[in-house]
């Protein structure tokens, strides 16, 4: 007996599915946040488009590095509802929290999955066409001409958001970090 899908029409069948990206199953969603790398084309999770004195810089997660609970949490974390709202996402990060219960932000930062790149290292990615990126360095000149604001301008200042959290997830460890501890033989 032929088996036949009997709901052809919930299931896009490709990337020119539809018209003007438009899927079968309705229009196709681009998230803010969401990045590749120039080299190679790794997916990435950019936290912060720019880092404090370093306007060159930016701060991104690769996605692929990401054990599967991290992984999936963070991604939907970048499509929330909150997530695309934040100008940038490390503020956003900051207020979640893993499964676990471990704080998102602090957890990259002490695990060491956030990691900075030059922003001309790093492609923005808006759409499936070549229409559809730009490099982050050219997106921070557009986003600072609009702002009429120089791109160092651009960083995080809000003393409550990326710093402390980052200082604070120093001083105390994270669930991961507490199993990591060693005690010292006598």
């Amino acid at each position: 007996m032929a088996l036949i899908n009997v709901n052809n029409q919930a299931m896009p069948m490709g990337v020119n599915t539809g018209a003007a990206g438009d899927g079968q199953t309705g229009p196709k969603r681009h998230f803010k946040h969401i990045g590749e790398l120039k080299d190679g084309g790794a997916k990435v999770v950019i936290v912060y488009r720019t880092v404090p004195g370093e306007p060159t810089n930016c701060l991104v997660i690769g996605v692929k590095f990401l054990p599967d609970v991290y992984h999936d949490s963070l991604m939907k974390a970048v499509e929330s509802v909150g997530g695309q709202a934040e100008k940038e996402f490390g503020v956003f990060m900051n207020r979640q929290k893993f499964p676990d219960g471990t704080n998102m932000l602090a957890l990259m930062h002490n695990d060491n999955y956030i990691k900075k790149f030059a922003t001309k290292d790093i492609i923005v990615t808006f759409g499936n066409t070549a229409d559809g990126k730009i490099a982050l360095d050219k997106l921070n000149e557009q986003i600072a001409k609009d702002m009429g604001v120089k791109i160092s301008e651009l960083a995080v200042k809000d003393t409550s958001a990326p710093a402390p959290a980052v200082a604070k997830a120093k001083a105390t460890t994270t669930k991961k970090a507490d199993a990591k501890k060693v005690t010292a033989k006598k």
